[in-house]
């Protein structure tokens, strides 16, 4: 009988990776943007951008991976007729499920726009999202499907030609009709109407790339029909009693899925329904684009950027798990602890410092607002890192229930903090940002506690946390004093280098003068021989006993 081709397949932390890659090139995308239309045409891209995400974490990640489980069950008991069937089926559910959101954001557009998202030319973009969720609706499940059956390598090109191709469309786009902003701008008299046209620029980026990614998944398939075909019919004959189990699979974890982008869409709709009628003169666009153009896509890189390296290990720690090598699976949690808080600690510290020169280095300018932002969510990139990773193997060790408990919770701690930031204290979009620290602190914690349970994990605080803690505050208030010496004298981008040196080195001279970096580990991280003098011949790793 034909088997499934396992040999098609590639290495899960590359899946993985490949979807993170596409995330930093869509933040750096935003980045860019904003340097293009400015934060008034952030704002009032922030609600439609964060539909969209949601859209794309539904229909094309989320379906994805139920398809995905829904084939592999059946694969296992070569009863791919069967997985054909519910394939067919979810194809058919998840088409009128994009027609119906397509209907539902062109209809509701003008009423979303205006009353939801604080300004009626953001209709526009609801309406290109709408026509973007009809692209989306049916590549989760090909490429659940495909990678069901065994062919990952088209869905790793999917995630990263998707991003790519609206990253450069949609800045050439953006930047064009921008241009002819301007001239409407001065025919009308109106100074936001080049701010309205650049954000639609960037959206029709976004729909060709979500149009490159339908093409290129579609000629993957049919390029394979033959194939799947031959196997297909190779397999067990059909049961009667086959149930089309994606949409209960998809229920249990849509949830974890969407969070991150819903939380940013809660955040500005909760802020104009609370401020809409107190203070009309309030400038929506501005703050939203402020803090959804230029906080969370810098914190959202850094977060991916600390997660990426740390992707395989991820797997390696899964692997002792399915294995039920629960003392192996300490061994590698407790090196990956070490190892990934000694890098994701200095960079939340950098961050902080640095807000201010990091954000005129990126956008050209900087704004009060916007750096005080970033410096209060800079926690979230230890903490956000740390949940991201509790997320991913509680998912994976199928404990779905556990992780749509700890995200109610979360949800719970998150809309009653907006209310009493925003509406008792009056923090205004600081609020938001805090609201959003504390309710991710919030789940970060209790996820890895329930994994510390699960695992009879002993975290060693001290040890992991607190010394790299230390030490990056030490190298950062050097670099604190710097950058208030040369900014000035040298400009932003040539501080930020030297800045970024000098933390690099005082952090590792901090690291091992506390004893926790030895000789084998200096070898593997880039200039660390510099040190060798300085740490004892014999030292020796805990590893190492």
């Amino acid at each position: 009988m034909k088997q499934y081709f396992e040999e098609k397949r590639i290495r899960p932390d590359i899946l993985t990776a490949a979807v993170y890659w596409s995330i930093i090139i869509m933040m750096v995308y935003s980045i860019c943007g904003l340097r293009i239309y400015g934060d008034k045409g952030a704002g009032f891209l922030a609600g439609p951008l964060s539909v969209f995400y949601i859209l794309y974490l539904i229909f094309v990640l989320a379906v994805q991976k139920s398809v995905w489980v829904m084939v592999r069950v059946r694969a296992r008991r070569s009863q791919f007729l069967n997985a054909e069937a519910n394939m067919k089926r979810s194809f058919r559910i998840f088409i009128i499920s994009g027609i119906v959101v397509m209907a539902m954001l062109l209809i509701g557009s003008f009423f979303l726009s205006e009353k939801l998202f604080g300004s009626s030319r953001a209709n526009f973009a609801c309406i290109m999202v709408g026509i973007t969720s009809l692209v989306l609706c049916i590549q989760g499940v090909l490429r659940g499907y495909l990678q069901g059956i065994g062919y990952t390598k088209p869905i790793v090109i999917s995630d990263l030609l998707i991003a790519v191709i609206s990253f450069v469309s949609g800045l050439f786009l953006s930047l064009l009709l921008y241009k002819y902003g301007l001239k409407v701008n001065d025919l009308f008299h109106i100074s936001e109407l080049s701010a309205v046209y650049g954000s639609a620029g960037m959206l029709l980026g976004i729909l060709l790339g979500a149009l490159g990614g339908l093409l290129q998944i579609l000629i993957s398939f049919t390029l394979r029909r033959a194939e799947i075909e031959g196997i297909v019919k190779e397999g067990a004959p059909r049961y009667l009693d086959n149930k089309n189990d994606v949409l209960i699979s998809i229920r249990s974890i849509v949830l974890l899925y969407v969070s991150p982008a819903l939380l940013v869409l809660v955040d500005q709709v909760f802020f104009v329904i609370t401020h809409q009628k107190a203070e009309t003169e309030l400038d929506f666009q501005t703050l939203m684009g402020i803090y959804a153009g230029r906080a969370i896509p810098i914190i959202i890189t850094c977060i991916l950027l600390c997660c990426v390296p740390f992707i395989r290990p991820w797997n390696r720690v899964m692997a002792r798990i399915e294995r039920d090598e629960i003392e192996g699976a300490r061994d590698r949690l407790d090196d990956l602890a070490s190892t990934s808080l000694k890098l994701v600690i200095p960079v939340m510290i950098f961050v902080f410092v640095m807000a201010q020169t990091l954000e005129i280095a990126l956008f050209g300018k900087d704004v009060e607002m916007s750096s005080m932002l970033i410096r209060i969510a800079s926690p979230l990139i230890v903490f956000g890192a740390v949940a991201m990773f509790s997320s991913w193997l509680l998912n994976h060790m199928g404990k779905t229930i556990l992780t749509t408990v700890c995200l109610a919770l979360s949800w719970a701690v998150h809309v009653a903090l907006l209310i009493a930031f925003t509406v008792l204290l009056k923090l205004g979009v600081y609020g938001l940002m805090l609201a959003t620290l504390v309710s991710v602190i919030f789940y970060c914690l209790s996820s890895f506690f329930m994994l510390k349970k699960m695992l009879k994990y002993r975290f060693d605080f001290v040890k992991y946390f607190a010394k790299p803690l230390f030490a990056a505050a030490v190298a950062g208030f050097v670099i604190f004093l710097i950058n208030k010496l040369f900014i000035n004298l040298v400009g932003d981008i040539l501080t930020l280098i030297i800045c970024l040196v000098v933390f690099y080195f005082g952090y590792l001279f901090a690291m091992v003068f506390l004893g926790e970096f030895n000789r084998n580990s200096l070898r593997k991280i880039p200039f660390g021989f510099v040190y060798n003098g300085l740490v004892p011949r014999n030292s020796r790793d805990y590893y190492e006993e």
